[in-house]
């Protein structure tokens, strides 16, 4: 009876140092580390902004496997409507999303986005659309990751000036040794489309060209837009426009569709900015002088980059963003036809 006891009891102790030892590894397993990253994108129609778009959740696609670290992003549009855009990121926020990327839709009204993160300390990546410098000092956890704009207004101005210095008697069609032209601005009030737009003809005049303005035309970044005012501008200067100045590539395309329905033989000189693919093509055809490339690549990674290292290496924030700097410019760089090649892949 005694040995039947003991062997009951050591039975026992077994069977409990097996559960023991079963809870004990349990508790060595953690809970996968997750992060929760919520994009607001100012339109779904934007080709440019949908590569960055593309670009961030692929990056931190990659940066999840590489770090064993589960990453889920939800992207949302606002419809170019600036309240719409205030209700996603609150409902980002009461979500508890860890970090939220947004693509302003106005540039001056950040104030409620602002306001919200400030109160729950939650970080907000700005990109594409800088806001106002006091802005983005009102609050530490405040980033901006964009492209400096004054930067692709010189190079569009250097593109035209290498072209017109190689052959402005080709380009000058009237021969009257001016240069009749027109803008095609991106957006009223968009910093981007305000400063390309001065510098660009800054940097022209400013090496000795003369230039005549026949038209300064708002089509909101968008190619059937720049080709109906460009339209309209035909019919009242059918043969004088020998050089377009647009914002980004959609509307330099733009201008080109409508100089080849209206027939134009000689087509004028047009440069863009972005680097789009299809404009790349126009650029190897000769249709497109050049355009300023705005790496959407580079900008998804940072962006994805910085969402990683704000949650989980802070030393990551401080390389990124140094001495308590808050914005950081990816380069523009030059395209013409002598190097698209390079730039399809």
């Amino acid at each position: 009876m005694y040995k039947r006891v003991i062997a009951l009891v050591g039975g026992f102790i077994f069977i409990l140092g097996g559960f023991t030892g079963c809870k004990s590894e349990e508790s060595l397993e953690q809970e996968p580390i997750t992060i929760k990253v919520g994009i607001t994108m100012y339109n779904e129609f934007d080709p440019f902004t949908e590569d960055i778009r593309r670009n961030i959740e692929e990056s931190l696609a990659d940066l999840g496997q590489q770090n064993g670290v589960e990453i889920t992003t939800t992207v949302v549009y606002s419809g170019k409507n600036q309240w719409v855009q205030n209700d996603q990121v609150e409902d980002f926020i009461e979500k508890d999303y860890d970090v939220v990327c947004v693509n302003l839709v106005d540039r001056t009204d950040t104030s409620v986005i602002i306001e919200k993160a400030k109160s729950t300390d939650t970080p907000i990546i700005f990109f594409n659309r800088e806001l106002v410098e006091d802005d983005l000092n009102r609050y530490g956890k405040l980033y901006y990751v964009g492209a400096d704009s004054e930067e692709s207004g010189i190079i569009q101005g250097q593109i035209v000036i290498d072209a017109l210095n190689e052959r402005m008697d080709e380009i000058d069609v009237n021969q009257d040794g001016v240069i009749q032209y027109v803008l095609l601005e991106g957006e009223a009030g968009h910093q981007d489309a305000i400063i390309r737009s001065r510098v660009s003809v800054e940097t022209i005049t400013n090496a000795g060209f003369e230039l005549e303005q026949l038209g300064d035309e708002i089509a909101n970044w968008d190619r059937q837009q720049a080709k109906t005012k460009i339209n309209s501008l035909l019919q009242g200067y059918p043969r004088q426009i020998e050089l377009i100045i647009a914002n980004d590539d959609n509307m330099a395309m733009g201008a080109v569709d409508a100089m080849e329905d209206f027939g134009v033989l000689n087509m004028p000189l047009i440069v863009g900015v972005n680097g789009q693919l299809e404009c790349l093509e126009m650029i190897k055809e000769g249709l497109i002088e050049g355009t300023a490339f705005n790496n959407a690549k580079e900008k998804g990674k940072i962006i994805a980059q910085l969402s990683y290292d704000i949650i989980l290496n802070e030393a990551g924030v401080q390389k990124l963003f140094p001495d308590g700097q808050k914005c950081y410019y990816v380069p523009y760089e030059t395209i013409t036809v002598d190097n698209a090649d390079s730039y399809f892949n």
